[in-house]
């Protein structure tokens, strides 16, 4: 593996992880009352978008890096 590839599997899975959290900190998001407020976790959502994107990014370029590679396939008798 190349160091461009580990890069990109650390950065991928750690813009996951964070997503996934933002995600929830959005859909928990509770207002000054108390209450589930929606509209008040605008900015975890546009974190988890942004998040997602950097993660979906990240595997797009380590997959297309590796579509036309050719494995020597070694054969003994």
């Amino acid at each position: 593996m190349k160091m461009l590839d580990i890069l990109m599997w650390v950065v991928g899975l750690a813009a996951a992880i964070f997503a996934i959290y933002s995600y929830y900190q959005f859909a928990t998001f509770k207002g000054a009352g108390g209450n589930f407020d929606m509209q008040g976790g605008r900015n975890h959502l546009w974190m988890a978008i942004g998040a997602t994107v950097v993660a979906l990014a990240c595997g797009i370029i380590y997959f297309v890096r590796h579509v036309n590679k050719e494995e020597e396939i070694h054969i003994t008798q």
